[in-house]
């Protein structure tokens, strides 16, 4: 019983340790404001949309899900680094390179403008 006691009060510190982190917070209210706009409009469809299993295992619906990512492609957000995660390079591909298979949107889809990959890119890349 105070092993179960005192798991539970490691877990509640370290979420609330979390919850007060100013860099988390920024990157949630980021992500609320400017990013999940976009992603509402370009991938909520195939990747979450009305409780639907989202394709590739790629939840676009909550931050958490978009961090983790999808079952393929590894970590959707690995922060500081843009070109490392995969939520930014399909995104990209889809921009640049359309015909590629990996190219998120597809193509019956449009891609993302040069200013929605620059916001999605500076948003993962703050410090």
């Amino acid at each position: 019983m105070l092993r179960l006691s005192l798991l539970s009060l490691i877990c509640a510190s370290t979420f609330s340790f979390a919850a007060d982190d100013p860099k988390t917070a920024a990157r949630l209210a980021t992500f609320t404001k400017d990013i999940k706009p976009i992603l509402d409009k370009t991938c909520i469809s195939c990747h979450g949309k009305d409780g639907k299993k989202p394709k590739g295992g790629f939840n676009a619906t909550t931050l958490d899900g978009i961090v983790k990512g999808g079952k393929e492609e590894g970590k959707g957000i690995t922060w500081g680094d843009a070109d490392k995660s995969s939520l930014y390079h399909l995104a990209f591909l889809g921009a640049t390179a359309p015909n590629e298979d990996k190219a998120m949107p597809p193509k019956k889809h449009d891609p993302l403008t040069t200013e929605q990959l620059a916001t999605i890119k500076t948003w993962i890349e703050a410090k």
